[in-house]
């Protein structure tokens, strides 16, 4: 079975992402990742305290954290602490660096520096000592949290295969690109001599029943340098986003690029059009080994809201034992008794 989990960008007020994360604890999905890139959006460590003490059973994923803009130490403390406030509900992704680290001027940590800070979490996250120095150790210990690698590379993926406990793919939602992804990370995995198998995969990718509303999260996708085959239309596309892409505008470059998607690339990259045509997309990754798809729903003004997506798409979760009906949102926001 495949788990369906929600991925909130944190560009919302904190109490907009509380009442979020409430309505997907109580509609049944199972993990709620919170993007992690401190400008301009939100610090999500208090978010997710805010989440872990208002929630009930959904587990609660940072993703992703950066090794050059949070210390392991610091994101192990704070990881451990979420943990312990929610009961062991929460998971620590992490990955090379993005936005984040260009808004501080940063460069983009190395695959070997991301490795170490990988060994630096589970070394913390054991109780351990002497990793970081001699007194050097994170309290409490978390043992039972999962550390996940964002990974979209064929060098990245590999990686994740060799160390991760899971992988998070931002690769796009077809099985033949997922499936290509797959293969680099078992290969990982053997590498390693560890059972193939032994790293979860979680698939992230935007959902939106509009198009127009997920086309900037396919631009940015085809700014990747992702495996599996690449069709004539793709290919020209991503040549035209890398072209017109300026990172010092990243914050605003969604709506420039994403005039640059045609509509025949969108099932490709994102989870959209009805709840029946997304749920055959799910459906089609049944078998490659994907064990959970992370729904990213933008919020915006000119299209269907977060909440209404979340609703409509119920019917995907009626595998779930944890849903519970249709909760009204004005009780989520504490309006209404």
């Amino acid at each position: 079975m495949i788990k369906i989990s929600l991925g909130l960008y944190v560009k919302q007020t904190p109490a907009e992402i509380v009442v979020a994360g409430k309505l997907a604890d109580a509609r049944g999905f199972d993990t709620l990742w919170l993007s992690d890139s401190d400008l301009p959006s939100g610090e999500i460590h208090t978010l997710l305290g805010a989440l872990a003490a208002s929630t009930e059973r959904i587990q609660l994923g940072a993703a992703v954290t950066y090794p050059l803009t949070r210390h392991p130490v610091a994101a192990i403390s704070a990881l451990a602490t979420i943990s312990a406030l929610s009961g062991s509900r929460a998971a620590l992704g992490i990955r090379i660096g993005d936005t984040a680290s260009r808004a501080m001027n940063n460069d983009i940590a190395k695959m070997m520096a991301l490795e170490e800070a990988v060994a630096r979490c589970r070394a913390l996250l054991a109780g351990e000592k002497a990793v970081c120095g001699e007194n050097c150790t994170a309290e409490p210990a978390a043992p039972e949290l999962p550390v996940y690698i964002a990974a979209s590379g064929p060098k990245m993926m590999h990686l994740a295969g060799r160390i991760a406990d899971g992988v998070i793919l931002m690769n796009g939602v077809t099985p033949e690109l997922i499936g290509a992804a797959i293969i680099l990370l078992r290969r990982g995995e053997v590498e390693q001599g560890r059972k193939p198998g032994s790293t979860k995969v979680a698939v992230w990718a935007a959902c939106h029943a509009t198009y127009q509303a997920v086309k900037g999260s396919v631009a940015r996708t085809l700014l990747r340098d992702i495996p599996g085959p690449v069709d004539e239309l793709t290919r020209v596309v991503a040549d035209d986003v890398r072209g017109a892409y300026k990172s010092e505008q990243d914050q605003h470059a969604d709506i420039e690029l994403s005039r640059l998607i045609p509509d025949e690339l969108v099932p490709r990259f994102a989870f959209s059009g009805s709840p029946k045509a997304i749920k055959e997309q799910i459906d089609s990754l049944r078998g490659l080994g994907v064990d959970e798809v992370i729904l990213a729903i933008p919020q915006e003004d000119q299209f269907a809201s977060r909440e209404d997506v979340m609703r409509d798409l119920m019917p995907l979760l009626t595998t779930n034992p944890h849903r519970r009906g249709c909760p009204d949102l004005r009780i989520m926001q504490g309006l209404a008794p």
